[in-house]
């Protein structure tokens, strides 16, 4: 049997990569703006601290403690501030 001879392996060639000939690529790559800051994190949702559903119980509660603080007026005027209230969440 006949010996075979082996040659060393050759290292690949290194070459410096060739400038695009694309004139499209060329153009997207020159006027891309790099960000340079951390991307922003999205806004916490508004949801996140959700108001309780009004109900004729809660409106009714807080004007009960309306017209006990003594800042109160009538009823009607108190059972609209206490909505007025729950509903802006003051």
């Amino acid at each position: 049997m006949a010996k075979r001879t082996t040659t060393p392996k050759s290292e690949p060639k290194t070459s410096a990569p060739k400038p695009s000939t694309n004139l499209e690529t060329a153009k997207v790559t020159a006027t891309s703006p790099v960000r340079k800051t951390v991307a922003p994190k999205k806004a916490a949702k508004a949801a996140a601290v959700t108001p309780m559903a009004l109900t004729h119980e809660r409106i009714a509660e807080r004007a009960y403690f309306i017209a006990k603080s003594g800042n109160g007026g009538s009823e009607i005027d108190n059972w609209h501030r206490a909505e007025r209230e729950l509903r802006d969440g003051v």
